[in-house]
């Protein structure tokens, strides 16, 4: 039985070799101590980018302190004059004016100088300072589901979210198109198997059904265990690409109305996320243990230990049901394995089986690393 978290706590050798040609680096970077704590102090006062504007257009008034007062000794209730003092509004308006556009790493400086500026106008000593990390972009992504014999495609995924009405955000031509933060490149093709929500012990299930994933695409539900594990277990295991997709179960309208009308997940929207192995060591995977700086030594993206190297890409439950629908009655009843593998696109018609299927599964996911 294989345990993708055996794995990970193996490869600390590895890395400790990794990082042994670098110590000299390390001196080099204390240079880098005071950036750093600037950045680290600025993303704590993040909130006070939300809860400051807030604070500051009502102050506690002398009868908002009487109403406080406690019956031990007369001490004020901090935590409902904090509450008290908020409001909703300004709230409203930080939350809307960073959320209205894209910022990926290394994007949309514009938000991040307004950011300095409203640090600065509150009296936080702050500044932007500039690193070269090692990132991807999408460039083309492509879910398929066809018949191999006669090549017929039966099913492509829209790997798009639909625009919300009242909502201006959801029409930007510039919206990141899905895909995972350092996913492999690549295009591979395979029969597809679910697998839950991709854990060691859901992998383990599936060998204790007879089920490989083998050269498989394997599906699974976002929840539970950081994508990367998900990625990283099925890599381990043998398949040939990951695909994750957010159920209704873990978040959407069983849960409750979704958005616009709630606060649950609509059917077209696609969760990012980064499949980077954190647990391994975090950051940018080039310069492991120092600052990603421009003149930074970097080593080769082959010898980078925390990443996961078989393409993976997010989908929406829209776009996950026809392939779950590919896989019922074959395999395993995801059932008989467990109720907690059963989803809840049940009321959509699914039945959840752990294939393999018969049809194929092609998933491109192209991207571009740069600094």
């Amino acid at each position: 039985m294989f345990d993708a978290e055996k794995q990970l706590l193996n490869s600390d050798g590895a890395v400790e070799k990794q990082l042994r040609p670098h110590h000299e680096q390390l001196g080099r970077a204390t240079r880098f101590r005071r950036r750093t704590v600037t950045v680290l102090l600025s993303l704590a006062a993040l909130v006070f980018v939300f809860v400051a504007p807030a604070l500051l257009p009502r102050a506690p008034s002398t009868s908002d302190t009487d109403d406080l007062q406690s019956s031990a000794g007369g001490l004020i209730d901090l935590t409902r004059l904090f509450f008290n003092a908020l409001s909703t509004d300004h709230l409203r308006t930080n939350l809307e004016y960073y959320t209205s556009g894209t910022h990926a790493a290394g994007a949309n400086k514009t938000q991040a100088a307004h950011t300095l500026e409203y640090f600065k106008k509150q009296g936080i000593d702050a500044e932007i300072v500039e690193y070269f990390p090692w990132l991807n972009r999408p460039l083309s992504q492509r879910v398929a589901v066809f018949n191999s014999t006669t090549h017929e495609v039966l099913f492509e995924a829209l790997l798009r979210e639909d625009a919300i009405p009242g909502d201006p955000a959801s029409e930007d031509p510039n919206n990141l198109a899905p895909f995972h933060a350092y996913s492999a490149d690549g295009n591979v093709t395979g029969q597809l198997v679910y697998a839950n929500y991709g854990s060691n012990d859901d992998f383990n299930a599936l060998e204790q059904a007879g089920i490989s994933v083998n050269d498989a695409v394997v599906i699974v539900r976002y929840g539970k265990v950081h994508s990367s594990v998900k990625v990283h277990a099925a890599e381990l295991a043998g398949a040939r690409g990951v695909l994750i997709y957010s159920d209704p179960k873990d978040d959407g309208y069983t849960k409750g109305k979704d958005y616009p009308v709630g606060p649950w997940r609509p059917e077209s929207s696609i969760r990012r996320d980064s499949v980077l192995l954190h647990r391994i060591h975090p950051g940018d995977p080039l310069t492991p243990g120092y600052p990603s700086t421009k003149n930074s030594q970097r080593i080769d993206p082959d010898n980078a230990v925390n990443l996961c190297r078989i393409p993976s890409l997010p989908l929406s439950y829209r776009d996950a049901l026809p392939l779950l629908s590919a896989i019922q009655n074959h395999g395993v009843a995801a059932s008989n394995i467990s109720s907690s593998w059963v989803g809840g696109l049940t009321s959509k018609g699914i039945e959840y089986w752990t294939g393999p299927s018969t049809l194929e599964v092609n998933l491109e996911n192209r991207v571009e690393y740069r600094t």
